[in-house]
């Protein structure tokens, strides 16, 4: 039997109910290449369905060593251990009978954490502005945001920014309301054309109270280091291709040395996935995470996202995590990002750029 259809034979088997028996072909197949990726992150939804938690997210984890930048993988983890540690977030309201609506059922599998706040609040702006009930998946802003939007009532035809103007609908561009709709997209959009919603957006993405407390904590600690908050977002573990590239620790090195002697008491924070980089800014005695003593299980990245959403002058990555941060940053008098075609950060407007470069 070829590992395809020994795959094909685990999903037959898991369908039919037979656990047991998927399971152990699934572990089997978890072994060998090349569907030890997809069979790792099949197994960990079986085990999750199964009330197998532990295990399950063993499973997510070994999917995400193979595949960093998997974003299922990811947001099942993340949901798991914050429930662990947490129990369970809001109840979701009731749906809405009789109501048009709007859903968007991928949201936690097209993109990770940057990626999925930009597509839940353009899902909120849609329903907002043409008046549809919205309707969520299980995702992480139920428990680092305390949302309890109604799960999905029923299936309904996909509208993708592929084949559609989503955004153009958002603004009235066109006559097309997709009421009804399953939105399907990364809506990473040009921000300029989101602006009508920047006060909403804002508004979503407050921390929840477990979470507020974590990052307070984490905020009150930094601030008492100094006055002026510089924050950088260092994106490195699974970026490094394409149009997710790096930059150079020395485009932030030079922005810092022009502008470090004009701020009062600086303290310089570095938000990054990658310890290593840090020592490039020994000069600047800087602060990550790891220095706070404050950690949420799970969603470790999210006090590195606060810290960046509160920063008095911000660089980010080319990357829509701290993009995100960007747009959700009404202090910062300063916004650079990298630019690859003049090889050193530029200064940008959050709602009035491009997500990626």
């Amino acid at each position: 039997m070829t590992p395809d259809d020994a795959f094909s034979l685990a999903e037959t088997l898991d369908r039919q109910g037979r656990v047991g028996e998927a399971e152990a072909v699934y572990r089997k197949l978890a072994t060998a290449e090349p569907t030890r990726f997809r069979a790792l992150v099949r197994l960990g939804m079986l085990l999750e369905r199964e009330g197998r938690v532990p295990p399950a997210i063993q499973a997510y984890e070994e999917a995400i060593r193979r595949n960093p930048g998997h974003a299922f993988a990811f947001t099942r983890r993340t949901v798991l251990k914050l429930r662990q540690a947490w129990g369970p977030p809001r109840s979701p309201r009731p749906p809405e009978p009789g109501r048009p609506r709007v859903t968007m059922s991928t949201l936690g599998a097209n993109g990770r954490f940057g990626n999925q706040l930009l597509q839940y609040g353009f899902l909120r702006m849609y329903g907002a502005e043409h008046g549809l009930a919205v309707e969520a998946p299980d995702w992480i802003g139920r428990d680092l945001f305390d949302l309890d939007d109604p799960l999905p009532s029923a299936a309904l035809p996909i509208a993708s920014e592929e084949t559609c103007d989503l955004c153009a609908s958002l603004n009235r561009e066109i006559p097309d309301v997709f009421a009804d709709r399953d939105l399907w997209g990364y809506c990473c959009y040009a921000t300029h054309r989101l602006q009508r919603y920047r006060t909403m957006f804002r508004e979503l993405f407050q921390p929840g109270a477990r979470a507020g407390a974590v990052v307070r904590e984490a905020m009150a600690r930094i601030r008492a280091r100094g006055h002026t908050l510089v924050a950088l977002h260092l994106r490195r573990g699974d970026f490094g291709y394409g149009r997710f590239w790096v930059a150079p620790e020395r485009w932030y090195l030079d922005w810092l040395a022009a502008e470090w002697p004009r701020l009062e008491r600086p303290i310089l924070y570095i938000a990054t996935d990658d310890p290593a980089v840090v020592g490039a800014f020994a000069p600047y005695k800087p602060v990550h995470a790891a220095e706070l003593g404050v950690a949420i299980p799970g969603a470790e990245f999210y006090p590195d996202f606060h810290i960046l959403m509160h920063a008095d002058a911000l660089a980010i990555s080319n990357s829509s995590f701290s993009f995100a941060a960007a747009m959700l940053n009404g202090r910062a008098t300063s916004f650079m990002r990298p630019d690859r075609d003049r090889q050193s950060l530029v200064p940008f407007d959050p709602w009035n750029a491009d997500v990626l470069l």
